[in-house]
């Protein structure tokens, strides 16, 4: 009897969630960066606008996708040892989610988290759009 989970055993999960782990860790830096560039106050009050303001809806849902394109590039870059196929995207998506989620048990105290897309439906939505804009040319 054919089990459709059997070639989920068969997938690279480990190198997964190494590319998942290296792309939050980028967007831990990218926050850190936007959260030292917030400090000056002439920049300060044009942050806190664009993250105040109604648009501050398409500047995470542009950061979540940033993420999904991210890790589909790294992937390319530095683990050209997977074949990325339409099942290595599907497999990146919880990898990334739960690499998030990891990221939220971060104190946002040391690790700021301004643009950082939490866990929610929203996120993951913009990460899987990201995911498979960029890995458009592996889909076949």
């Amino acid at each position: 009897m054919f089990n459709p989970l059997r070639p989920l055993k068969y997938l690279p999960w480990t190198e997964l969630m190494q590319v998942a782990l290296i792309t939050i860790g980028f967007t831990i830096l990218l926050d850190w960066l936007l959260f030292q560039v917030a400090a000056i106050p002439a920049l300060r009050s044009m942050i806190v606008q664009l993250l105040e303001s109604p648009f501050a809806v398409i500047v995470f849902l542009g950061a979540a996708v940033g993420v999904g394109a991210l890790a589909v590039a790294i992937t390319e870059r530095w683990f050209r040892r997977i074949v990325i196929t339409n099942a290595i995207l599907w497999a990146l998506v919880p990898c990334l989610l739960f690499g998030l989620w990891l990221r939220s048990l971060l104190p946002d105290a040391v690790f700021p988290q301004l643009l950082t897309p939490g866990v929610n439906f929203n996120s993951a939505m913009g990460m899987i759009i990201g995911l498979f804009w960029k890995g458009k040319p592996y889909w076949r």
